[in-house]
């Protein structure tokens, strides 16, 4: 077992490490910040003022009730945000050593040199609970040190102890999928299915039914109101953990390995690579599939509460009044920002496809490819072309999903064609995450974690940008910024222009590298 546990870390401990690293910094930078912006009561009850609308409580949940300190305003703006985060973690690493490991035959060859199922499942939980309560520890110390008072023991235990078991639960539900599921694909994208749909679940429940939310493990976080009532109580939920790691078991005991319960593969004729982008495109089908429709529903969940938006405003005084001190449309303003945050998360997918190159790499295959004639000068642009589209695909699909769920809603007056313009607009930042990502493949394998923490590192700045208006200093620094901010700005076409064309720029330069560094 010692053995097997090693085998893993050292494929996975760097990048377990740098998911740890990455999470707490996103985590603790907000602290500091919130005491230096939000340091009058007064200030903090403003923001909470702009907070209590349909748009923010779908995107962050609802405010909690009683004094809006510094920790408490820190865990309504974070908790959900990095809930995501933290289940993402958990799906990554779980499908890597169990479904993933049993794609390669490494589960069965280690089950054949003595190390019994018993030892092998025990050692897929110790890695996950030993990771969560790693990042549970680190965030719990960062924010305990925080020099402001609100930040207290018991909160702040509960926050890392909720945002740890959220990872754990997601961890245990994707070990799960491991066992019915034939594939790695299928069980990344079943189980991020799940994470994205309770979360779109838990956003329309939080507006219009809050009473209905409760089904959403994302609700349970936000019911725990760390480091204001601290209702440790909401933690028994998460008692599915025990239920999702017995069934797991129960399922890979009993089945073969390297076999599944559903058989996603209905054709099991051989066929012929035929191309190098074919066989890319195959691969990844289901990846594809599920983010498409995943972003389907995060466009559908956003235009669902457009209604309550438009009822909202009319109803808030307050709101209406700051609105029309600045000249603009709150309406307008809130779907500009709530496009922007999609086409970030529409990254995400395109991401994945252009570092699938890498995986390839990692286990030969690309070498083998290159042996039967495929040229690297056609591998890497595949993928990064199929990246792009798939990105801007996502986009597309999302508002139009957007505009479909916000067609009966009046004083909206946005048209479909609106909407696609706004995909073309920000498919200019997705074009040049996509030649970032190509740029460090071509350089280095290992450099390309860069490119993710520079998607977290803007999704953070845009979307902390809403909440507490963080300076241009740290806009400026992301692609999205330099585009109009559709529908309340007008198209500018000199910025998308220089940012696509830096997008292909990199995605050449990239290209060229690859070709003549060392493979693998």
């Amino acid at each position: 077992m010692n053995a097997f546990i090693g085998l893993i870390l050292k494929d996975l401990w760097l990048r377990i490490l740098l998911w740890i690293a990455g999470i707490s910094a996103l985590t603790l930078i907000v602290p500091f910040a919130f005491e230096g912006l939000y340091s009058s009561e007064q200030e903090r009850e403003v923001l909470r003022q702009t907070l209590d609308n349909p748009a923010l409580i779908a995107m962050i949940g609802p405010v909690p009730e009683g004094a809006y300190t510094i920790a408490v305003m820190f865990s309504h703006e974070m908790l959900v945000f990095m809930a995501i985060i933290h289940g993402l973690f958990g799906i990554m690493i779980a499908n890597a050593i169990s479904r993933r490991m049993e794609d390669q035959g490494l589960i069965e060859y280690v089950n054949s040199a003595g190390i019994t199922r018993g030892a092998i499942f025990m050692t897929q939980l110790l890695i996950g609970a030993g990771m969560n309560v790693l990042l549970g520890l680190v965030i719990f110390l960062g924010t305990y040190l925080s020099s402001d008072d609100s930040f207290t023991l018991a909160g702040c235990t509960l926050y890392a102890v909720g945002t740890s078991l959220f990872g754990l639960m997601f961890y245990t539900l994707t070990l799960v999928f491991a066992q019915l599921l034939g594939s790695s694909e299928w069980t990344f994208g079943m189980a991020l299915t799940i994470l994205l749909l309770l979360y779109l679940y838990r956003a329309i429940t939080d507006v219009a039914r809050p009473e209905l939310s409760v089904i959403s493990p994302y609700n349970w976080l936000t019911r725990l109101e760390s480091f204001a009532s601290n209702e440790v109580l909401w933690l028994l939920p998460f008692l599915l953990i025990a239920v999702f790691t017995g069934l797991a078991w129960a399922l890979f005991s009993r089945r073969d390995l390297g076999d599944a319960y559903f058989s996603m593969e209905r054709n099991k004729k051989p066929r012929t690579i035929g191309s190098y982008p074919r066989l890319m495109t195959g691969s990844m089908k289901v990846l594809v599939a599920s983010w498409l429709v995943g972003m389907a529903l995060i466009g559908a969940s956003y235009g669902s509460i457009f209604g309550d938006l438009d009822a909202f405003i009319n109803e808030n005084a307050f709101l209406a009044n700051s609105m029309a001190a600045t000249g603009e449309d709150p309406i307008g303003q809130f779907i500009s920002v709530l496009i922007m945050i999609t086409s970030v998360i529409g990254v995400i997918p395109a991401l994945m496809v252009s570092g699938r190159i890498l995986r390839e790499e990692k286990h030969g295959r690309l070498e083998w490819l290159e042996s039967a004639g495929m040229r690297r000068t056609v591998m890497l642009p595949s993928h990064g072309l199929y990246a792009v589209i798939v990105g801007i695909a996502g986009v597309l699909i999302a508002l139009l999903s957007m505009y479909g769920a916000s067609m009966t809603v009046r004083g909206i007056d946005m048209t479909a064609g609106d909407y696609v313009i706004a995909a073309i607009n920000y498919s200019a930042g997705i074009i040049a995450f996509v030649g970032l990502s190509v740029l460090l493949i071509g350089l280095r394998a290992k450099l390309h974690f860069i490119v993710w923490f520079y998607l977290l590192f803007t999704f953070f700045v845009n979307y902390l940008g809403l909440i507490i208006g963080l300076g241009d200093e740290w806009l400026l620094a992301t692609p999205f910024h330099h585009l109009a901010a559709l529908p309340v700005e007008e198209m500018a076409w000199t910025p998308w222009f220089i940012i696509v064309g830096l997008g292909i720029l990199m995605m050449g330069a990239g290209v060229m590298l690859f070709r003549r560094r060392d493979v693998g």
